[in-house]
């Protein structure tokens, strides 16, 4: 995927205020934070499978960087959006096959 392979290379406008970008583990807070805002919960809230936190976010980036991407507000530096991905195969997956429905389910936890 190119932009893995060039997660310094912008694709929007120089000019652009929101870029979207590879995940960074060094914004994983804010990825936590932002995901919190989205879904409606804080922080003290944050024990549901469902929840993710740094911590989950880092783990997604370590398994499958390609997949994780985050939209960054350049003048602040501030995380205004996360994308986290996996791939499956939904042809041959035993879990699929299975009564699984959550992300939590089908990732053992995030």
């Amino acid at each position: 995927m190119d932009a893995y392979l060039f997660p310094n290379r912008l694709r929007q406008s120089r000019d652009a205020r929101l870029v979207a970008i590879p995940s960074l583990i060094s914004y994983a807070g804010q990825m936590e934070r932002c995901h919190q805002v989205t879904y409606g919960y804080t922080a003290t809230e944050a024990n549901s499978p469902e929840s993710l936190t740094a911590e989950k976010f880092r783990q997604h980036m370590r398994i499958f960087p390609e997949g994780q991407f985050m939209v960054l507000d350049r003048a602040g530096k501030t995380v205004v959006g996360t994308s986290t991905n996996m791939r499956l195969n939904a042809f041959n997956n035993d879990l699929l096959k299975q009564d699984v429905r959550s992300w939590s389910e089908i990732t053992g936890d995030g």
